[in-house]
This record gives structure tokens, C-alpha cells and sequence, in this order.
């Protein structure tokens, strides 16, 4: 049952991860431009967002006897949230930058030069527990892991490779960054500019992706 709900919020972690996109990028700012304790606190704050998050879902789930009987509940809350990642997916559509445009930059991102440890690790938790989308995805994610195994071991286990699977992109820069070493800065700015131009598309792509899953395991289920 473990590699069930792991198999089945895999797509959704992944998902994630790429969706992350304008916290992968406060990430490589925070790599190059402060301490390394403040990009620490960054992940974790991060990390405790989506589990916090990610454990609540789970326990309502079981308080409403979700788990042992997914044969509307799981499936009425796949559709809705993947009608909202659609309908997210949209937005960020129209939302990206046309050609010859210059992207937004949230001024959360623009902070990043004067970000402390304390801020660092807030803004994540927010990004983690309170953003829309990731807040969509969290809830999808461990809906799904609730859906598969009402063995509290077993959700726990699988909420924990959800997250450390969803944080891979937020990490990646400290990685690269201590395997490189100096070298690093130009690979980190090259791979900060791309995403800057790209993530609004990326966004959309991934959402619509997911949402179209989500929404097909929900009504192939009912």
C-alpha cells in the first residue's frame, strides 16, 4: 500500500517541482547573493510548509473516513482540484510574457539581495503552505496519498518522498553551488535567466498536465 500512494503522488510531487519554478529561481538569488545559512533556512521553511500542509489534508482525510471509503469522496476532490489546476493553468497562460516583453518579477524576488535568515525562512513557509497553486498541489498530492493507505506509517512515509521529491528544484542550486564551487555562478545565472523568461509557460504546461490527470483518475474512479 506504501508504494501505491508513493506511485500514485509521484506525478503530483514532480508536478511540484517543476511548477516551483519562481521559488527554484529566489533560490539561485539566495545561493549567489547571501549566506548560505539563509538559503538553509529557505529550504527549510519550504519544506516544513508543504508538510504541515501536507499532514493536515492527510488527518482530515482520515477523520472522514476518506481513505476507506474513496469511492466518491477521492474522487469528487480529484476532479475539483484538477478543474482549479486547469483553471490555474489558464491564468498563468495569459498571464507569460510575449516576445519582446520583459518578465515580472514579483518584489518578493527583488528582495532577495537584503533577505535575511528569519525572512528567508517565512517567505518559504508562505510560498509552501499559503500560494494557491502549491497549495492546490499539496492538497492534491496528499488527498491522493490518503486515497491509497489508511495506515498512518504508510502516509507518513509517503507525505515524506513527496516532499523531499517536491523540494529537489529548491535544493538544487545549494547543490550545485557546493559541487562546483566558484564555477557554479555562471551556470546559476544562466539557468536564473531562463526560468525568469520561461516559468510563467512552464507553469501553465505542468498545471494543465496535472490537472487533466487528476481530473481523469477522479472520474475513471467513480
Amino acid at each position: 500500500m506504501v508504494l501505491a500512494a508513493i506511485g500514485q503522488s509521484f506525478p503530483i510531487a514532480v508536478g511540484l517541482l517543476l511548477a516551483a519554478t519562481p521559488i527554484v529561481i529566489i533560490a539561485v538569488l539566495l545561493v549567489i547573493r547571501r549566506p548560505a545559512k539563509v538559503m538553509g533556512a529557505f529550504l527549510v521553511g519550504w519544506m516544513l510548509g508543504l508538510t504541515v500542509v501536507g499532514g493536515i489534508v492527510i488527518l482530515l482525510a482520515d477523520l472522514v473516513m476518506l481513505a476507506t471509503e474513496p469511492t466518491w469522496w477521492a474522487s469528487c476532490i480529484k476532479i475539483a482540484l484538477g478543474v482549479l489546476l486547469i483553471a490555474l493553468a489558464v491564468r498563468k497562460w495569459r498571464a507569460r510574457s510575449r516576445d519582446g516583453d520583459e518578465p515580472t518579477v514579483p518584489k518578493w524576488m527583488a528582495a532577495a539581495d537584503t533577505m535575511t535568515t528569519g525572512k528567508a525562512f517565512v517567505l518559504a513557509l508562505l510560498l509552501a503552505s499559503v500560494n494557491p497553486k502549491h497549495l492546490v498541489m499539496v492538497v492534491a498530492g496528499a488527498t491522493v496519498i490518503a486515497d491509497a493507505t489508511a495506515r498512518v506509517h504508510e502516509q507518513v512515509i509517503a507525505l515524506v518522498v513527496f516532499v523531499v521529491v517536491a523540494s529537489f528544484g529548491v535544493a538544487a542550486p545549494a547543490v550545485v553551488s557546493r559541487v562546483l564551487g566558484d564555477r557554479s555562478a555562471p551556470v546559476l545565472a544562466a539557468a536564473d535567466r531562463w526560468m525568469t523568461a520561461n516559468n510563467a509557460v512552464i507553469m501553465a504546461v505542468v498545471l494543465l498536465v496535472l490537472g487533466a490527470i487528476l481530473i481523469g483518475n477522479g472520474v475513471a474512479a467513480l
